[in-house]
């Protein structure tokens, strides 16, 4: 059982210095997304910013408590491996339940996307902030320069336009840009998470059992 106890010490040393990384990525993920989108989430219907922040703050909770857990390994402290256990399993079902809602916002993405940007694009007091959406994601309109037609084409819709106006070189509709920059990121986050919840499931058996086996060599000593 000492050798048992030995694996699973250090397996929950090494598996919480992966998931302090993993918590890294997930915090760097977050950062990207809000980033890239803080200027367009008027255009968006939907608490977007709050999930992107809600992201960077799970990533950063995954970094520091997978670093206690470290010093609690070390120290053999069973108060810090039990608090890191149920705390892990509280943030497992957030995970899970964070994941379920980033696969199901994937399901339907380009129905979600379309109908969000017909919305902005036709409500003409959201109209700059489209064209910022344009610049940033090199896109024109919702399906391409034909969203203007009749009217001329914003600058906002090509590399090089002339006296304020593009003329040609058009980007491609902002509905298949932004779908495909979801459906990347949602699927990112989404990877990232689940390796998340596998490797923090095992840490939390891991942890319940060196902290048993802690308790059990202090009553028999």
């Amino acid at each position: 059982m000492c050798c048992l106890e030995f694996i699973v010490k250090y397996v929950l040393i090494i598996g919480n210095i992966i998931f302090a990384l993993l918590g890294l990525g997930i915090l760097g993920l977050g950062i990207a997304v809000h980033v890239n989108l803080k200027d367009i989430y008027q255009l968006i219907p939907v608490g977007l910013s709050a999930l992107s922040i809600s992201i960077i703050t799970l990533g950063c909770i995954i970094f520091v408590i997978s670093t206690l857990a470290c010093c609690g390994a070390i120290r053999e402290s069973r108060c810090m491996l039990l608090f890191y256990a149920l705390f892990m399993a509280i943030l497992a079902g957030i995970k899970i339940y964070l994941t379920v809602l980033i696969f199901g916002f994937l399901d339907t993405a380009t129905t979600t996307v379309t109908r969000w940007l017909i919305s902005a694009f036709n409500n003409e007091d959201l109209r700059p902030a489209y064209h910022g959406l344009e610049t940033l994601f090199r896109c024109c309109g919702t399906t391409g320069a034909g969203s203007y037609a009749p009217g001329a084409v914003p600058q906002s819709c090509c590399a090089s336009p002339i006296d304020n106006v593009c003329q040609a070189n058009f980007y491609d509709g902002c509905i298949d840009q932004l779908t495909s920059y979801f459906e990347t990121f949602g699927e990112s986050i989404g990877a990232v998470l689940i390796v998340v919840i596998i490797i923090e499931c095992v840490c939390v058996l891991a942890g319940l059992f060196l902290s048993c086996q802690i308790r059990r060599k202090r009553y028999t000593a």
